[in-house]
């Protein structure tokens, strides 16, 4: 049986894979995590004409969401969190540590924060498997494989 990480990581206690995923209440509860973010707060891009039919995939959405201060002061206080918290889980090897998004109808907001926060974890976590899902976006790619993104392991982007 292969390991998908060498052991010089399993040693250092790293092999840990963060799920971050993005959802909408009104598409249902949300999906099990161990963390889970209402993001509502932040002004919704549905509200403007041309970023509705758009997703948080797409730059215009992402510059919407990520210039409001909110979403900025939110990020970093997650990081800061964050950087507490996963070391000791990747160091008690749990093994996988979720992280869920949730927006009205997860599509905008939620899944800019996957994006983001999946890029930037992947940048200081190298030895950690950073793994983007996007349920409702997920649902409407019918077989694509453009809204699911994993960093392995050492791979970073």
């Amino acid at each position: 049986m292969e390991s998908r990480s060498s052991s010089s990581d399993s040693e250092k206690g790293d092999d840990l894979q963060i799920i971050i995923t993005s959802f909408g209440y009104k598409q249902g509860p949300p999906p099990l995590a161990n963390i889970v973010f209402d993001v509502r707060f932040l002004k919704n891009p549905y509200w403007v004409e041309e970023l509705r039919p758009l997703t948080g995939l797409d730059d215009p959405v992402q510059q919407y969401v990520l210039e409001q201060e909110l979403a900025q002061d939110f990020l970093e206080t997650l990081k800061i969190l964050l950087a507490k918290v996963l070391p000791k889980m990747a160091e008690l090897k749990v093994g996988k540590f979720v992280i869920a998004f949730g927006c009205t109808g997860g599509q905008h907001r939620s899944a800019t924060l996957v994006e983001k926060l999946a890029d930037e974890l992947a940048e200081a976590y190298p030895t950690y498997n950073i793994v983007k899902q996007h349920r409702e976006l997920d649902k409407s790619a019918e077989g694509e494989d453009c809204a699911d993104t994993a960093y392995g392991a050492g791979e970073g982007k």
